[in-house]
């Protein structure tokens, strides 16, 4: 009777014979759990010498898929926004249990997961789908590798191999969508027209590059007037409160005809107080008829209509969300910088504001000017005999170039902001 130390499916393991029985215990793969190992087996030799030796302290715990991810949920769910809290919940029902079930975590190998994947595409996943339902199962992996519960993470590698099949399951090269400056004319001309209430709600939109849960949730006391800037520090998700996505609040600038539409928009919320009775304003920029925070569907309503009526005029039928990336495709393309522009839209790494909308932004790079040391005389350091040097630019024709530029909707929002003078307020008549 004894504990012996052993290598045994990529790890360290303690076995131990005792009154005709083995036992096995897994520590490791590395060098310290060599050393632990051998310190365990040590101490088992003693409790047998001694006679307090205890089996079933040495049973291998078993490690269940499906307990696992639940625990995980449980544990965590505190952590989570509320959003994502469902989502991963949602993944966890639907795909990952009745796929691994109850099998043990450590007998999972990668192979198992694109025996998963491949199943998925046949019924119809997309890849995001699919993607995101692995990456609950890396997170479970990571925290338990992380406690010295397993040393191999099957799942650490699933990143790449779905941008494989991504790349294998792709029909074209996806790009973000976003609309040109005329068609949003045309969505706002239509929303003035025949949705008056969810006009500036759209507007704002356009504007900021917000996202619709922070529209919803933005109160008048976050507006500033004086600064030109308004605060964004909360989000109406899935009819609860909660912070934006970043977690981090932030300033967006406000460009001054957004100005003057917010100030049209108070003295509307005045003119309804009074002729409701409410007893203060509604602290919601863009509420419901009854002055409470708006529902999502109640916005959403109007923005279908405006879509299809935009729709019939050539306007291309897309999500509401787009509005954002019209915001940052064309402050991209006007030259703002990626860090402004990823400060604007809260993105926590501007990298991935870069990697995003890197296709919008400018790609000349036929100006070498910045390679100008000095005066066409500057040729003769060169050496004599030079044949020629080349002709200045004249002032002339960098005035006809600039002539000829023009452009059919003003980038009122990436101007530099002015003061607004706000608005007298009185009652209708």
């Amino acid at each position: 009777m004894a504990a012996k130390v052993k290598w045994d499916r990529d790890a360290w393991w303690v076995h131990t014979h005792y009154n005709r029985k083995r036992y096995k215990l897994r520590v490791g793969a590395t060098k310290d759990h060599k050393t632990q190992a051998d310190k365990m087996a040590e101490k088992i030799n003693a409790a047998i010498a001694l006679g307090q030796f205890k089996p079933e302290e040495q049973r291998e715990k078993a490690m269940p898929c499906d307990k696992e991810l639940n625990k995980w949920h449980t544990a965590y769910s505190p952590t989570l926004k509320l959003s994502y809290e469902q989502l991963t919940r949602g993944l966890i029902n639907r795909h990952l249990i009745p796929h691994f079930g109850s099998k043990d975590l450590r007998e999972i190998r990668e192979t198992d997961l694109l025996q998963f994947v491949q199943k998925k595409l046949d019924q119809g996943l997309t890849p995001k789908t699919i993607r995101n339902s692995l990456s609950v199962l890396r997170r479970v992996y990571n925290l338990a590798q992380r406690a010295n519960r397993i040393t191999h993470n099957p799942a650490s590698h699933i990143g790449e191999l779905l941008r494989r099949v991504d790349k294998r399951e792709a029909t074209e090269v996806k790009t973000i969508d976003s609309w040109s400056r005329k068609e949003v004319g045309t969505l706002l001309a239509l929303a003035r027209k025949h949705e008056a209430r969810f006009y500036p709600a759209l507007a704002f939109l356009f504007y900021t590059g917000v996202r619709r849960g922070e529209v919803l949730a933005l109160k008048w006391e976050d507006v500033d007037f004086d600064r030109q800037r308004i605060h964004i520090r909360r989000a109406y998700v899935k009819g609860q409160l909660t912070s934006p996505k970043s977690g981090k609040g932030r300033y967006v600038m406000m460009a001054p005809r957004l100005g003057e539409l917010l100030l049209d928009v108070l003295a509307e919320r005045r003119r309804e107080a009074m002729e409701n009775g409410w007893p203060e304003l509604p602290e919601w920029v863009f509420c419901s008829k009854v002055g409470g925070i708006m529902d999502h569907d109640n916005f959403e309503r109007p923005w279908r209509r405006v879509r299809r009526k935009a729709q019939a005029k050539g306007v291309r039928a897309l999500k509401m969300h787009c509005a954002r990336h019209t915001w940052a495709s064309l402050a991209l393309a006007s030259g703002k910088s990626v860090r402004w522009v990823a400060e604007q839209l809260g993105h926590a790494d501007p990298s991935l504001t870069l990697r995003v909308y890197a296709h919008v932004i400018p790609d000349e790079e036929t100006d070498l000017s910045f390679l100008s040391f000095g005066s066409a005389s500057m040729g003769q350091n060169f050496g004599p005999g030079r044949p020629y040097t080349a002709p200045e630019s004249s002032d002339d024709e960098e005035s006809e170039d600039t002539d000829d530029v023009t452009t059919e909707i003003s980038a009122a929002f990436l101007a530099r902001p002015a003061r607004l003078e706000r608005a007298t307020f009185r009652s209708a008549t």
